[in-house]
């Protein structure tokens, strides 16, 4: 009798330890993955925040020779976001380059940065498409203009109805929607403007 006494609190020990480590294993991964995505949108983030703050007035040609500004929010139908940026890029075959061209856009539920290796672009010039996130839903674009006024589409139209494909903004609010952390929002200002 006492043989199985012991036989049984030793089992019930047994199940106790077998839950317990189950539970500290479970919470471990999970606090493993968050700790992840989270890494993943630090990351994010601080690549966004170095992009803008390199912002230069470059316009570019498009694919049939037209002209595309240096900064570009819903223009004509294209990106959602679009700019020229400064610093040193190596694209395979070789390719350096001073200035590159970014877009930002979300595709089937991803934050997609797209860098192209040429700035003037041929018809079979395509981008580089660097996924940042993932569970995304909408990218919003606001620029502040030289009249404090903030646009969803840049570039603004002056008073004369021209556009200057040079033109900055001021600052540049982007966010977007994400299923852990809710929205996010960089509002960036562009140096000596």
């Amino acid at each position: 009798m006492e043989l199985l006494i012991a036989v049984a609190i030793f089992a019930l020990i047994g199940v106790a330890g077998y839950r317990m480590l189950n539970s500290v294993v479970s919470a471990f991964q999970k606090t493993s993955v968050h700790a992840d995505e989270f890494s993943q949108l630090q990351q994010t983030v601080a690549l966004i925040d170095q992009d803008l703050k390199h912002i230069v007035a470059r316009k570019i040609k498009d694919e049939l020779g037209g002209d595309l500004p240096a900064v570009a929010a819903a223009y004509r139908g294209g990106l959602p976001f679009e700019f020229t940026r400064n610093g040193r890029w190596r694209f395979p075959d070789e390719i350096q380059s001073e200035l590159t061209r970014i877009g930002y856009q979300v595709e089937d539920g991803k934050l997609q940065r797209l860098i192209w290796p040429v700035l003037d672009r041929a018809q079979d010039t395509r981008p580089q498409v660097q996924t940042l996130l993932e569970n995304v839903s909408g990218l919003q674009i606001r620029l502040l203009g030289k009249e404090d006024e903030w646009s969803d589409s840049w570039p603004m139209e002056n008073n004369q109805g021209q556009t200057d494909m040079l033109q900055l903004p001021k600052a540049i609010d982007l966010s977007f929607q994400t299923r852990n952390y809710g929205q996010i929002q960089r509002l960036i200002t562009l140096d000596g403007l």
